[in-house]
């Protein structure tokens, strides 16, 4: 989905800069080398490289990637020496060496059914440093069952392609299924120039897996992280069921 929507993602998401902080504050605790899984076009990588900080980024999309570099090329010699970029799948990859901080940034762990889940889990685990940190960043699985299910096309944006100028309409269509705690998104973008004209949709669609804190607290001791913590927000809040994220914070046994 994201090769077909690269361009698209880094659009919707320019806006989404409030995680940065907090991401910023959990590498400088470690101290050293952070891996990301997951990290598509780059948003986080570029802050991390830029305050210091060498970052490995894991991704499975090559169209991602590809921008991730793209991006990175802009950057200064030092900042682009602090970044390496690997194409796997974050449940079976091997890396060299072990991390300090590991992230599974905005929303992706729940990309994952629950076998990809624990798989994830048990690598992220093998690649971790002793004393290291695990931080799992999704929705709040009580927003997301509360999700209207009225199978309507809503607007979610209006946006402008910097590089042609053309205007791109950014609708979405959801349905949740609460029997087996998915959220099924559609995304249409419809695409033309600033002064009209044919317009180009591309349509896709994702799968969105939430769970509640108990079952995450069960998947992350299956995989051997018995030490957690839940936070509702990036300001250190901790948990309910109207706070705007749930944050997760595993520490794996010695």
């Amino acid at each position: 989905m994201y090769d077909q929507i690269a361009l698209y993602y880094d659009l919707t998401h320019a806006s989404l800069t409030e995680d940065i902080p907090f991401v910023l504050a959990l590498a400088r605790q470690s101290g050293e080398a952070a891996l990301e899984l997951g990290c598509g076009s780059g948003r986080l990588l570029l802050p991390l490289a830029r305050a210091g900080l060498p970052v490995t980024g894991l991704d499975s999309s090559p169209v991602m990637l590809a921008r991730a570099r793209d991006r990175l090329a802009q950057e200064s010699e030092v900042v682009q020496n602090r970044v390496t970029l690997v194409e796997d799948d974050m449940t079976r990859f091997m890396l060299d060496g072990r991390f300090p901080l590991i992230l599974i940034p905005y929303n992706t762990f729940m990309h994952l059914d629950n076998a990809q889940a624990v798989a994830a889990l048990k690598q992220a685990r093998r690649h971790l440093a002793v004393d290291g940190q695990l931080f799992i960043d999704q929705a709040n699985p009580f927003i997301a069952a509360d999700t209207p299910e009225d199978h309507l096309l809503s607007l979610e944006n209006v946006l402008t392609d910097p590089a042609t100028g053309d205007v791109i309409v950014h609708l979405a269509a959801n349905r949740v299924d609460t029997a087996v705690q998915t959220l099924h998104i559609t995304w249409l973008y419809d695409r033309s120039a600033a002064g009209g004209g044919p317009v180009h949709r591309t349509v896709a669609q994702a799968t969105y897996h939430y769970r509640y804190p108990h079952q995450m607290e069960l998947l992350l001791q299956e995989a051997g992280f018995p030490h957690l913590t839940f936070l509702g927000d990036y300001d250190w809040s901790p948990f309910h069921e109207q706070s705007p994220r749930l944050l997760l914070l595993g520490k794996q046994e010695a």
